[in-house]
């Protein structure tokens, strides 16, 4: 079976666009159409009570630093001849990617892992083994090392 639309979750890192080359290559090879997401994380409830005009900019400046990200990125992979579409969510990572996915009809996701282990998984948590468990969709995982 082909893929038609494959996701790809990114958050700003080169280490993210480590998985780029492989999900370049197939969709290429089945002419897929590739959905960078990049998700955006609410601010903690906390937070906005201390100064929320000026949270509020700050927020507005970051989701407008994202969304030029994604462009660029999308953008770059269409100038080597790829389908490729800049998606900004806003809301939990792993919930958004989840949502994405079945809104845009995504057969694939891929992305790329930090690999955490031990004290770090504990502290950071691991998006991809939560995807692995919450999903019936086929994972794409690429363990990205330290540049």
């Amino acid at each position: 079976m082909p893929y038609t639309q494959i996701l790809v979750p990114l958050d700003g890192t080169h280490r993210s666009e480590a998985i780029l080359p492989q999900v370049e290559q197939l969709a290429r090879q089945c002419n897929a159409t590739l959905l960078l997401l990049e998700v955006l994380e609410p601010l903690p409830p906390h937070a906005l009570a201390v100064a929320p005009a000026l949270l509020e900019g700050v927020a507005a400046e970051r989701t407008a630093d994202i969304e030029r990200y994604v462009d660029a990125v999308a953008g770059q992979l269409r100038e080597r001849g790829c389908q490729a579409q800049a998606i900004v969510e806003a809301g939990s990572v792993v919930e958004t990617i989840l949502a994405v996915a079945a809104s845009h009809n995504a057969d694939l996701i891929a992305l790329a892992s930090h690999g955490y282990t031990g004290l770090a998984r504990f502290l950071y948590g691991s998006i991809a083994a939560d995807l692995l468990h919450r999903t019936r969709l086929p994972l794409l995982v690429l363990h990205a090392k330290d540049e």
